[in-house]
């Protein structure tokens, strides 16, 4: 199965806060998650402060890297996240850059 938790937002009508529902959303990825799953995560961290964000985004692809061990995109502002893959030979880093021109976007 196919899972993604990409952007950010909140249900305030809800009394849900951002980083609630990063929260519960990446919990729902970790429960319904197996080693045949694409999981896709864009920016997880970023509902609270710098360094409990950087805990929760280590944390979590750790655990997908190593526990679940499925195939992951996760796209992330930390660059000290790029460390893990010097602990975990599964990890691999990868940089992509957007360039536009006459209203196409490559990547």
């Amino acid at each position: 199965c196919i899972l993604a938790r990409v952007g950010a937002g909140d249900s305030q009508l809800k009394g849900v806060s951002t980083f609630m529902k990063e929260m519960l959303e990446a919990s729902s990825i970790l429960k319904a998650s197996s080693e045949h799953s694409l999981i896709i995560i864009d920016e997880l961290g970023r509902g609270t402060s710098t360094y409990d964000g950087f805990g929760l985004a280590w944390a979590i692809s750790e655990h997908i890297a190593t526990e679940i061990k499925a195939f992951a995109l996760f796209a992330t502002h930390f660059h000290e996240l790029t460390a893990l893959a010097d602990q975990n030979s599964c990890v691999v880093n990868r940089h992509v850059t957007a360039h536009t021109s006459h209203n196409s976007i490559t990547m």
